[in-house]
């Protein structure tokens, strides 16, 4: 459906809406309705109608909100869409504002609630993160872990530094219920009621008033600082839930938890010094690094080939650097290798299938640096050719030899090999030694245990020959 707007493209005639569908809930200053059957060419999914009890006679402020998101880039609104229900159209009637268009909240953002009346969808606000952990796991809602904790305040700190930083906004009513979480993606905190957000130094279009135990020592107009301080004591009561954990205060309950550069940033970020308060950056700068995450995009160092000519199928091995580097992927052609970059330097191997420059690609989940060295030179393997060798063609054997014959080699004689006897030393006897086989006799193969088995015995004393043989 094609939905008419106005020139700067930032608000929509009431009339134009259709009719409204359910309820999905309301508050003291408005009622949230379904949208199911308009769509908007620049926002996925499904809108929601926030429409306000009281009619504005100043729609300018929330136009600005709108314009604020219509005037980013595609990544930037994307990203602001992910961390926010921001407004996306102003509904007039009659030239008032009479409410916004939203996105709708997805549905992770959501615990499905059982009560003796049934199941009910009800919105996982992040107060439910300062409650005692047994009562919240009474309550059938997810328990988060230690990491998880941190890194829903790394998620809310991200969240706000884009505010501050990248639209250069005050969001103002920080408190237990206008931000929800989920646990099973990231970005894990989604802030509602934005449309009471502003522009730093410009009055919000509708009030911003301070909840209960969430205000700041200064009370007076919500800015930068206060919304700093708010941070500080998200930050303090989701490290550290529990009885009264809703309304702390003090830094000090948060040893322990964090180290001493968290303590320092806790301890200002809840003074009374406005201008000391560590911006939402430093947190999450601090909350990155205490998580073990890049805190800066990749930047590449030096990086070298060993070679810049190499036969097909053999490696080429880069030497890179890379600081803040979760993975540095180097590619030739289509081919691709990731390597885990966190060391900060290393050696990789890659065979290039043709000659070309080598991409080298360092990168984390906030950014990347590209490279290109080379070219690398890749020459073909030398082939090997078979050369036909000319033979004469003759048979064999020779015809004029006929079969050949095999020799035949005369007899060997019967040879008696005569023993020289050893010499007999003085006082003692000759003992004849036992004759030899005759080599006519033998048979072959010898059988050596039989030869010496049959020798004739001899009589150690008398040194004569025994006709017979004695079995031992």
């Amino acid at each position: 459906m094609e939905n008419p707007v106005d020139g700067v493209g930032v608000s929509v005639d009431l009339a134009d809406l259709g009719t409204p569908g359910a309820k999905l809930g309301s508050g003291g200053e408005a009622a949230v309705h379904a949208m199911p059957g308009f769509r908007l060419p620049d926002v996925k999914g499904e809108l929601v109608f926030k429409r306000y009890r009281n009619a504005s006679d100043h729609p300018d402020a929330l136009r600005r909100v709108v314009a604020a998101r219509t005037g980013l880039d595609d990544e930037a609104r994307a990203r602001l869409d992910a961390i926010t229900a921001w407004p996306v159209r102003v509904v007039l009637s009659g030239g008032k504002a009479v409410g916004v268009l939203m996105p709708r909240i997805p549905d992770p953002f959501f615990d499905v609630v059982t009560r003796s009346t049934g199941e009910e969808h009800k919105l996982r606000e992040v107060q439910h993160l300062f409650v005692d952990e047994s009562r919240t796991f009474r309550s059938g809602r997810p328990v988060p872990t230690a990491e998880q904790r941190l890194r829903v305040c790394l998620d809310f700190a991200s969240a706000l530094a884009f505010l501050h930083d990248r639209l250069k906004f005050v969001f103002g009513d920080i408190n237990a219920k206008n931000e929800v979480f989920r646990l099973d993606a990231r970005p894990m905190v989604l802030f509602l009621d934005c449309d009471a957000a502003r522009p730093v130094g410009t009055v919000a279009a509708t009030r911003q008033l301070n909840a209960e135990d969430w205000i700041p020592p200064e009370q007076g107009v919500l800015n930068l600082a206060t919304d700093r301080y708010k941070l500080g004591l998200f930050v303090l009561r989701c490290l550290t839930p529990g009885h009264f954990s809703s309304v702390k205060a003090n830094p000090d309950n948060a040893a322990g938890v964090l180290d001493a550069e968290g303590m320092d940033l806790l301890r200002r970020a809840l003074g009374a010094d406005q201008a000391a308060r560590p911006s939402s950056g430093d947190w999450v700068r601090h909350l990155r690094h205490v998580l073990g995450e890049a805190v800066d995009r990749p930047v590449l160092g030096e990086v070298l080939l060993d070679r810049t000519f190499t036969l097909t199928g053999q490696p080429v091995v880069v030497r890179w650097e890379a600081r803040e580097a979760r993975h540095v992927e180097l590619t030739s052609g289509p081919r691709t290798v990731r390597v885990d970059g966190r060391p900060g330097r290393g050696s990789t191997s890659l065979r290039p299938a043709e000659s070309g420059l080598i991409g080298v690609r360092a990168l984390n989940d906030l950014g990347e640096d590209v490279r290109q060295v080379g070219p690398v030179t890749v020459l073909p393997l030398p082939g090997v050719d078979r050369i036909p060798v000319p033979l004469p063609e003759f048979d064999w054997p020779f015809p004029e030899h006929g079969q050949l014959r095999v020799p035949t080699l005369p007899a060997l004689p019967n040879l008696a090999f005569p023993v020289p006897a050893p010499p007999v030393l003085s006082g003692h006897r000759v003992v004849p030694l036992p004759p030899v086989p005759s080599p006519s006799a033998a048979a072959f193969p010898l059988d050596l245990r039989a030869m010496v088995s049959d020798s004739p015995a001899l009589d150690l004393q008398t040194g004569a020959q025994n006709s017979e043989r004695k079995d031992r």
